[in-house]
């Protein structure tokens, strides 16, 4: 039996895959797993969130086996001349903004003293070969200490190449950026749920190895997807997702759930249809101090307002259309059994995805006051559009709480 340290860092991002792999180690070995922000089980070792730096340092040094992120602790733990295991995080899993710990691990795995594991169910072996295998790196040398000016050149190198990634990139709807930025290294099924024209279904499909499937109720909208070459498929429930139980690898719900009958019902549906361990990438409207001013409201509070100011923009017949006949179900494009178009608190929001069958493993967010100028985007013409757009893309790199962007694993 060995003793073994687990520490995935101090970040906020949760590493749950090398906790959960981590955990199953204390059936064979004394174990302890310094877990950060993830809140997965681990039962039969001992664990605690943060440690004091000194104490951590104390611990991996007593230590027979040090298994670690792809981080600075890496190089701390070769310069004590130990041998680390250790498990990158993934943008792709939502475990890390960008994939600089995979570059990094595989740059040392090719010639530095660290066994790397890419996949976590290797873990228990390589921990049961460590001694033998650490032996064939004696020899390997330490990088001397960085040179701060080559660094800061290479990672200003590595922020501008990011930063120019996406076909999101400059799009005011700064939920499509954050989604297609996880799912851009992902493989596999994946289902857009409220697919709506298709703008992001076609981005996936044009620039991802992933296999994009939408779904939507608005026929008038799955038609135009389909001109586009896009594989969209109609439901008349919400509630019960045309698909098969665990058809996809991963899904995206990108301010839908605040728009139909039933966000929770829906939350189950797409838990069914996904694989145990797929992602879903959700996000929604967020309660904040500027709330009041959520325009898909005003049909709601005010809607004599609503009605004059709507038929003055798009005529008499597409306002009965959207908001006097509901044979659809729904009151422009909230269903008639909603009687507020939510902006959902952080905490509520993730005991809602809890519930629906998932766990959280990140959350961000975006904007803040493009809520005063989104009337323009709405109402007026295409310079006051497009104005609207250049202030709601600034304002929502700037801020992050006007909307919740989440990733979450299906349990």
């Amino acid at each position: 039996m060995a003793s073994v340290v687990v520490t995935v860092g101090m970040g906020r991002w949760p590493f749950d895959r090398l906790v959960r792999a981590a955990a199953l180690l204390g059936a064979e070995h004394d174990v302890f797993v310094q877990t950060g922000t993830s809140t997965v089980p681990t039962p039969g070792c001992d664990h605690e969130p943060w440690v004091a730096p000194d104490e951590l340092r104390r611990r991996m040094m007593e230590a027979d086996v040090v298994i670690t992120h792809a981080g600075n602790t890496v190089r701390w733990l070769q310069r004590r001349g130990r041998v680390p295991i250790a498990v990158a995080r993934e943008a792709a899993r939502g475990e890390m903004g960008n994939d600089h710990q995979v570059t990094y691990l595989r740059e040392e795995e090719r010639r530095g003293r660290v066994l790397a594991v890419w996949d976590v169910r290797d873990l228990a072996r390589t921990v049961a070969c460590h001694v033998e295998l650490s032996a064939a790196m004696a020899d390997r040398p330490v990088p001397d200490v960085v040179d701060p000016e080559a660094l800061r050149e290479q990672l200003d190198s590595l922020a501008a190449a990011d930063a120019a990634i996406g076909p999101f990139h400059r799009h005011p709807t700064r939920r499509y950026d954050f989604a297609w930025r996880r799912l851009a290294g992902r493989v596999g099924q994946h289902l857009d749920v409220g697919c709506n024209t298709g703008e992001f279904l076609g981005a996936l499909a044009a620039t991802t190895r992933l296999e994009p499937v939408g779904v939507d109720s608005n026929d008038e909208v799955l038609a135009e997807a389909r001109t586009a070459g896009l594989s969209v498929v109609r439901t008349d429930r919400w509630g019960r997702l045309p698909f098969a139980d665990g058809t996809f690898a991963s899904a995206t719900v990108l301010d839908v759930l605040e728009h139909v009958p039933d966000e929770l019902e829906l939350l189950h549906e797409i838990r069914r249809v996904l694989r145990p361990g797929g992602l879903l990438l959700a996000t929604v409207p967020g309660a904040h101090g500027l709330s009041f001013l959520d325009p898909d409201n005003v049909k709601l509070r005010f809607p004599r307002v609503h009605s004059v100011v709507y038929r003055a923009r798009f005529g008499s017949d597409r306002y009965r259309e959207r908001f006097v006949d509901l044979d659809d179900g729904y009151r422009g494009d909230l269903a008639v059994e909603r009687d507020d178009h939510t902006n959902f608190d952080p905490g509520e929001f993730l005991a809602l995805l809890d519930k629906g069958g998932f766990t959280p493993l990140e959350r961000s967010g975006a904007n803040l006051m493009w809520r005063l100028w989104h009337p323009l985007s709405l109402l007026g013409g295409e310079r006051l559009r497009r104005a609207a757009d250049r202030m709601t893309l600034a304002d929502g790199r700037l801020f992050s709480s006007a909307n919740l962007f989440v990733v979450a694993g299906a349990r």
